[in-house]
């Protein structure tokens, strides 16, 4: 489409929000459009944030939030999830009561460890807390197939963060969307950069957002997979945690298994938490899964 690279892109993102409102179920006034939704989130750090200031979230969690609030001297408290990765929403109200933070951060499905928080624990923790923003990450939630995008009018300090890079594999691309009541998102969008998503990704995400079936099938495709990846990882003798996303988190009976799989070429990512290895393991296709287990086996 007559691509005009000499001038800038639409700062507001105008068509691709208009598309959004439809997937998300919205009005265009409820979605801001970030350079993936981590810089969305990153704004809104640094816009609610002074030196000091507090943010909740639980631990694990993705990374990032950390680093977010490091960058603007804010003071990150993690509430500890439960032994099996399970995460008590009462502890996350009780930590936010006690510490009074200007954010508090759930991502849900939780990455890495894939936990899915029920929206009626959501909603409780709505309920529950009013002096703070409520950021709710969804980066995985497509593969859930839930959403709390339909109670940003209900609680005016909710926003939901989502993204394409995910369900829709445009990560390279980076598209992220923060949806919230229209209020909050001309306050944020006071502190939003110009021309922060770039052209040729505004009209990709919209030719994605206009073959929502073929984004739907893969979704599909993705849960099966994970389903089976698990059982047969679990047959293996692997423990393997309930994940509502596109990857599993999982303890190895093999040690070293993230430099033993590097030699065989196949790539993925560990964790340590209180002095214990995890992995977190990325669904592929239905022949890379295999190879996956294969050399796994080997080396059982």
């Amino acid at each position: 489409d007559n691509l005009q690279a000499n001038i800038y892109p639409d700062s507001d993102c105008k068509v691709l929000r208009e598309k959004l409102s439809k997937y998300y179920n919205c009005k265009t006034e409820n979605i801001l459009v970030g350079n993936g939704s981590s810089e969305l989130i990153n704004m809104v750090i640094n816009a609610y944030c002074e030196k000091k200031d507090k943010v909740v979230s639980f631990i694990p969690t993705f990374s990032m939030y950390q680093t977010y609030c490091d960058l603007c001297g804010a003071e990150y408290v993690g509430v500890k999830c439960n032994e099996d990765f399970s995460q008590n929403i009462d502890n996350l109200i009780e930590k936010i009561l006690e510490v009074n933070p200007k954010i508090v951060l759930l991502c849900n499905p939780n990455n890495p460890t894939g936990y899915v928080t029920k929206k009626d624990e959501i909603i409780k923790l709505l309920n529950n807390v009013n002096n703070s923003l409520i950021i709710i990450d969804e980066a995985y939630a497509d593969f859930l197939g839930d959403s709390v995008i339909d109670l940003i009018n209900k609680y005016d300090n909710l926003v939901v963060m989502r993204t394409l890079s995910k369900a829709f594999g445009l990560a390279g691309l980076r598209v992220g969307a923060m949806i919230g009541n229209e209020e909050l998102i001309k306050y944020i969008w006071k502190v939003k950069v110009p021309y922060n998503v770039n052209m040729l990704s505004q009209i990709a995400a919209i030719k994605a957002l206009d073959n929502i079936n073929l984004v739907n099938s893969y979704i599909g495709e993705v849960n099966r997979l994970r389903e089976e990846l698990s059982r047969n990882l679990k047959k293996i003798k692997f423990t393997v945690y309930d994940s509502g996303s596109n990857f599993v988190f999982v303890e190895s009976p093999v040690d070293n298994l993230f430099e033993k799989l590097m030699n065989c070429g196949i790539l993925i990512r560990k964790f340590n938490f209180n002095g214990k290895i995890y992995y977190r393991i990325t669904v592929g296709t239905e022949e890379e899964n295999e190879i996956l287990i294969n050399e796994i086996r080997k080396l059982l």
